[in-house]
């Protein structure tokens, strides 16, 4: 394995970390400069690219927002984004080993300096990244999450019969009451829709204004497509906006009015989505909780893992921190 001491780790302009994104492993819509951007003007952080060099070619990378200062420093995947995580220029050579050697150094070179410079690190990487151990051994958490990709091919009726009955069945009902689905940019409605989920806005895992800034943000960027599922009586039932990275779709976030739970009107969204993206690849996105991954288990795509890491700067922060949760799951 590649000495960590190997690599040079500096920060990355926007053009070298653009054209690194090209065709680095693991590169995600998300992992973008604008999305980083747009998720640090909402919060109020700063937005920061750090790359691995090897000489002059930059080996891997790694995009975070800052947020704090002192023992509250952090580095971390911001919220709304699913992922940022570490990403590593393409294969040079077919030996396997060869590939895990420079991945496992440069991976220990970009840990040892997070941990050096930030009290807690919070990443949630991109399902290329499958080795975890260098983390582990480092002390991190590693924990793995899930998600479904569906393939995209030219047929889609290849696409709707991979549907299980349920969704084929929750689909035709909603069309048949008339619901339709319609591109939108309405950001107030998003807004509130996202509210709606979580039974008002103060209970929603993310702040509406943060939602509301992320959103413009990525508007203005032409960064997403907006798509709602408009009720017979002309109100909004559903509404998800897609982020556009390459030949992937992915969906980003949604929002919808409980009194439309049983309409079939997201199903039916969806779909229509699958059906006319020119993309040929779909990621939902996670798939974590066992509502969420029932519904979208419906839509026949291929279970995929990843995985969220969280580091910190010292032992005994860390035990801090594991101690107080520990006292939390406590009844």
């Amino acid at each position: 394995m590649a000495r960590a001491d190997s690599y040079r780790i500096e920060a990355v302009s926007p053009g070298d970390w653009s054209a690194f994104l090209g065709d680095a492993a693991g590169a995600a819509a998300f992992s973008a400069g604008g999305w980083l951007a747009a998720a640090a003007k909402a919060t109020g952080s700063q937005a920061q690219f750090l790359g691995a060099w090897a000489g002059e070619h930059l080996v891997a990378g790694v995009a975070g927002v800052v947020s704090g200062s002192g023992w509250q420093r952090r580095f971390a995947t911001p919220a709304l984004l699913p992922h940022t995580g570490f990403l590593f220029r393409p294969a040079t050579t077919e030996k396997p080993a060869h590939v895990e050697a420079e991945r496992s150094g440069v991976t220990s070179a970009l840990i040892e300096h997070l941990q050096s410079r930030h009290a807690r690190i919070h990443l949630t990487h991109t399902p290329a990244l499958l080795d975890t151990r260098q983390f582990l051994w480092a002390g991190w958490d590693a924990q793995p999450r899930y998600t479904y990709h569906i393939g995209l091919p030219e047929d889609r009726d290849c696409v709707w019969g991979g549907f299980e009955r349920r969704t084929r069945t929750a689909v035709r009902k909603a069309e048949k009451a008339g619901y339709r689905v319609e591109p939108t940019a309405d950001i107030a409605e998003l807004r509130r829709l996202y509210g709606l989920v979580y039974g008002g806005e103060t209970h929603a895992p993310v702040g509406g204004e943060v939602l509301q800034s992320m959103a413009q943000s990525a508007v203005e960027g032409d960064l997403v497509e907006g798509w709602r599922c408009v009720a017979p009586d002309g109100g909004t039932a559903s509404v998800v906006f897609f982020a556009r990275g390459g030949s992937t779709l992915s969906a980003w976030v949604a929002g919808a009015d409980p009194l439309h739970r049983d309409s079939g009107a997201t199903s039916m969204l969806y779909w229509h989505v699958l059906r006319d993206t020119a993309c040929t690849h779909f990621d939902f996105v996670g798939a974590n909780l066992d509502s969420v991954a029932f519904f979208k288990r419906g839509f026949g795509g291929e279970l995929i893992p990843y995985f969220a890491t969280e580091g910190f700067g010292s032992t005994a922060l860390r035990a801090v921190v594991h101690l107080r949760r520990a006292l939390r799951r406590k009844p």
